[in-house]
This record gives C-alpha cells, sequence and structure tokens, in this order.
C-alpha cells in the first residue's frame, strides 16, 4: 500500500522540479521534465478530490433531474432520468463513480440541448450546475 498517494505523487513533482530539471543540459529535456512534473501534480490534486467531486455532481445531476421530472414539462429521457435520479454507484472505486457520473452527462447534455430551446430557466440551471463543476474540478497547479 502507498501510503497518501497524493503526497506521494506532488513529492515526485518537486523532486522532478527542483533536482533533476535544473541538472538537465537540453531545452527539451527541460521543458519535457516540466512538464511531466505539472502533470504529476495534477494528478496528484484529482487524485485527492476525485471520489468527492465525482459523487457532488452526481447528487447535484439527481437534484436538478428530479426538479425537472416533477415540473412535468415534456421533456427527453424522462424514464433515463428517472432511473439516474435513483441510481447509486456499483462501488466506491473510481471507475464505478466514473461510470455513473459519464451516465449522468449524457443525459444532462441531452436535457441541456433541450433547454437551451426551449426552457430559458432549467437551461440557466444547468449552466450554473457546469459552473460549479468547473469550479470543484479546476487545478491549482503552479509552475516549477
Amino acid at each position: 500500500m502507498i501510503n497518501q498517494p497524493g503526497t506521494q505523487l506532488r513529492d515526485l513533482a518537486v523532486r522532478i522540479a527542483t533536482h533533476v530539471l535544473p541538472d538537465m543540459a537540453s531545452a527539451y529535456g527541460q521543458a519535457d521534465a516540466g512538464l511531466i512534473s505539472g502533470l504529476l501534480m495534477a494528478l496528484a490534486q484529482d487524485f485527492e478530490r476525485a471520489a468527492f467531486n465525482r459523487m457532488t455532481d452526481i447528487e447535484e445531476i439527481q437534484q436538478l433531474f428530479k426538479v425537472t421530472l416533477e415540473a412535468g414539462q415534456n421533456i427527453p429521457a424522462t424514464q433515463a432520468m428517472a432511473a439516474f435520479s435513483d441510481a447509486a454507484p456499483a462501488s466506491l472505486h473510481l471507475r464505478d463513480l466514473d461510470q455513473l457520473h459519464a451516465s449522468g452527462f449524457e443525459l444532462l447534455i441531452e436535457l441541456h440541448t433541450w433547454a437551451e430551446a426551449n426552457d430559458a430557466q432549467l437551461d440557466h440551471a444547468i449552466w450554473s450546475l457546469l459552473r460549479r463543476h468547473s469550479e470543484r474540478n479546476k487545478f491549482d497547479v503552479s509552475g516549477p
């Protein structure tokens, strides 16, 4: 078991940026090491928050679908949205969270396409959800 994998990934990235990168002779090698370091930092950050962010997105999408279905409009994929509204991930493995998350976003895209032409309030609610999603998932990684 790797204890605190997010911390270990950050430590590797910092080590590359502070020890490997300065000793590299070519500009290409320095750029490559810098890119790898940045990607490791982003991976570490995403690793730490992955389950929380996906579950938060799933719960927000489920709530939006429930409210939308209760409004009784003639929207597409009502059965699929109703099923998703009551769905739970098969496990807490990231692959299962990702699968449910992806199916929710597929339905959200379909609903959003409909809302853009038919329901300005729902369109705004979906944009607000997407904004919260993007804020939760942005990377706060500074360069080396």
